[in-house]
């Protein structure tokens, strides 16, 4: 299982930082960090009053693994 964390990059080149996390063993270990100038959360409702899903664009910077 993985998972990912955005963190603000309060200095810096970029102004964020996607950590991503894998499980292994009961415990989450870093496995990977993408450093990124932007992020935009985009959710479609059109018949819905809360989102069913949301898409997470990702813009440009550079990689860490």
């Amino acid at each position: 299982m993985r998972k990912f964390v955005f963190e603000p990059q309060l200095e810096g080149e970029y102004a964020w930082a996607r950590i991503e996390f894998e499980l292994c063993e009961s415990q989450w270990r870093e496995v990977g960090i993408e450093y990124l100038e932007e992020i935009s959360i985009v959710s479609d409702d059109r018949n819905e009053t809360a989102p069913s899903h949301a898409q997470l664009h990702l813009n440009g910077g550079d990689t860490d693994e």
